[in-house]
């Protein structure tokens, strides 16, 4: 077996990539790395369905590469699908650029094709240089660990057998076999953030050292093991320092966080996804005895520094379901829980409906003797910050508060010595 034949074999049982002559989606542009998936892929007994996308950016180039994946999968006797794609005008219509569209576009017919053929997974033709310029460009954007350990050899249903190997591989197996490819002089332009990576940087690197693309290879290599370990760090440390409240909230214990190895690293973990930036998280470490801050991430959530503890906002609001039965005064047994309430029915005006506080409400709180008290004035006597006040529900009578939920009933609905049906209310929230 050739040298290259083994070494991808190998990897694809090392990573778990392929089950044994599965079916496998291969994406097939033409370019010499998707036209060496395929044939190692064939050559290994994969059965394979080459995919072919026409985006129709470059003219009589575009319907060129076409023609030559006919050609290849017709002499190779391997079924092909093909699609055309008016990626400018879907570009236009989404609001996104052109080389996002195309990936976008790209991939969702893959997931088709993977479930309509019957594969297991969709193969793409990345390679040992490809992840090198990966790694460069997050490092240039900004990374964290994962951008760190560049382009992983599965994500999700997507699998890079190739990953093994460097480019001059490549071409140096299409040669020594006799197959021909085709160029994308897209790549040869020095327009995109990728290319500018490859025909500029990586050329510069191999001037001061010629292994730069394998030894950046073998860097990340590394870096995917100090990430499991990092990973098992994590997961123990945000168990101890992250929890959700029952109203959705994102909890961060200062205390806790503060006691961590890298808080700043912790802080990442939860924000980063949340649309928060490093910037941010250090303001938040050097603020956080200020109570009341507040930060927004770009997602549109909103982080609260209170008493103990880092505070996100709910994506949703989490309103719980209130059960509410009418009974006998006989029947009724008052439990001192804050998941039940109990209100005389005939002090009910209307229908009890669940709403969420708003400017001005106020409320008579059981045990008042009837005084009136600002719901905000209430709330803030409870040490609830500015989110838990924004999210408490509330059962309300028309516009009077009849139960601050899981907190506090009204006085006005009482029940006493002439209460002859209670309503009885009891929460839940919703998981």
């Amino acid at each position: 077996m050739d040298k290259i034949l083994h070494k991808i074999e190998s990897f694809i049982r090392e990573k778990h990539l392929l089950t044994a002559r599965g079916r496998v989606v291969v994406g097939l542009s033409g370019g010499p790395d998707s036209v060496c998936l395929m044939r190692v892929l064939n050559e290994l007994g994969y059965g394979v369905v080459a995919v072919h996308c026409n985006f129709h950016l470059r003219g009589e180039e575009s319907m060129r590469d076409e023609r030559f994946a006919e050609n290849l999968c017709e002499a190779m006797g391997v079924k092909l699908v093909k699609t055309d794609f008016d990626t400018e005008a879907w570009a236009k219509a989404h609001g996104m650029s052109i080389e996002m569209a195309a990936r976008e576009l790209r991939y969702d017919f893959f997931d088709r094709m993977m479930s309509e053929n019957g594969c297991e997974a969709i193969a793409v033709g990345h390679h040992k240089d490809d992840n090198a310029e990966t790694l460069l460009l997050n490092i240039v954007r900004g990374t964290g660990i994962a951008g760190a350990c560049g382009i992983q050899p599965r994500n999700g249903n997507v699998v890079r057998p190739l990953l093994c190997v460097q480019r001059d591989e490549v071409i140096e197996w299409l040669e020594s076999i006799g197959q021909d490819w085709v160029t994308d002089h897209t790549n040869l332009e020095d327009e995109y953030s990728r290319n500018k990576i490859r025909l500029d940087v990586m050329p510069v690197l191999e001037a001061i050292n010629s292994g730069a693309a394998a030894n950046i290879a073998t860097t990340i290599e590394n870096l995917n093991e100090v990430r499991k370990v990092y990973e098992s760090a994590m997961k123990c440390t945000m168990e101890q320092c992250v929890q959700r409240d029952e109203m959705g909230c994102i909890r961060i214990d200062k205390d806790k966080l503060t006691s961590a190895p890298s808080p700043i690293s912790v802080l990442h973990e939860v924000l980063s996804p949340l649309g928060f930036n490093r910037s941010q998280m250090q303001n938040m470490l050097r603020e956080q005895n200020e109570t009341g801050r507040m930060f927004a991430g770009n997602g549109g959530r909103r982080l609260l520094i209170d008493r103990d503890a880092f505070v996100i906002e709910p994506e949703r609001m989490a309103m719980p379901e209130i059960e509410m039965n009418t009974v006998g005064i006989g029947d009724v047994t008052i439990l001192k829980d804050a998941q039940y309430a109990y209100l005389d029915s005939d002090k009910v005006r209307g229908e009890l409906t669940i709403r969420l506080p708003k400017d001005g409400d106020d409320f008579a709180p059981f045990g008042m003797k009837g005084r009136r008290k600002l719901l905000s004035d209430f709330l803030t006597d409870l040490k609830m910050n500015r989110f838990e006040k924004e999210c408490q529900p509330l059962l309300c009578d028309g516009d009077e508060i009849a139960w601050v939920v899981g907190k506090r009933s009204s006085e006005l609905y009482r029940v006493d010595n002439g209460t002859k049906r209670v309503i009885l209310c009891r929460v839940s929230w919703r998981k």
